[in-house]
């Protein structure tokens, strides 16, 4: 009786040992069958472009042209000189990110609510930067993505046209961008 209960215990130690082992091992013996990613990326160079071309932009600006205007009329020197360091700091972020690859969430932040439904059009599991990508598995499908991304703040053909034209250079470095003058 006793070698009875010492060959099941054996028989149930080594079965979970085999369980546990063949388990284990399937993540060991390469990747689990899925689906091929779909990765959308975008040259991020040609939403600053798109977004300083648009309606959107134009209302902005405006909007804070006025109070700019206001405040001058107002001699509120102190608002001024902050409005005008606002749309200077504004103009060498839109270098860093037209010409550089400085990243651009706050752009995005004005389409975020678009995204789902440009990844949906594209097929793509998720949207970045090709400037983000540090590594990609052979694997993982690119798709290009950068005109539905841009296309929110429809853009002109002459915009479109310049972001042709950029994405066939390569970005300039972020120093490079803030010495551009207008």
């Amino acid at each position: 009786m006793r070698a009875v209960r010492v060959l099941l215990v054996v028989s149930i130690t080594l079965g979970g040992l085999a369980v546990f082992w063949g388990v284990m091992a399937a993540p060991l013996a390469g990747k689990p069958e899925r689906g091929k990613l779909r990765v959308g990326t975008f040259d991020s160079r040609a939403l600053p472009i798109a977004y300083a071309n648009s309606e959107l932009f134009r209302r902005e600006l405006d909007k804070l042209m006025e109070e700019h205007k206001k405040a001058k009329a107002a001699g509120d020197t102190e608002k001024v000189k902050k409005l005008e360091a606002q749309g200077k700091a504004g103009q060498v972020r839109f270098h860093e990110q037209g010409f550089g690859t400085r990243r651009v969430d706050d752009i995005l932040e004005r389409i975020k609510d678009k995204l789902p439904a440009i990844a949906r059009e594209a097929g793509v599991d998720l949207i970045v930067s090709k400037w983000d990508v540090v590594y990609q598995d052979p694997a993982v499908e690119v798709v290009d993505v950068t005109e539905l991304v841009v296309k929110p703040f429809n853009p002109s053909q002459r915009a479109r046209g310049w972001i042709k034209d950029l994405q066939k250079v390569a970005p300039i470095p972020l120093e490079d961008a803030r010495k551009i003058e207008d």
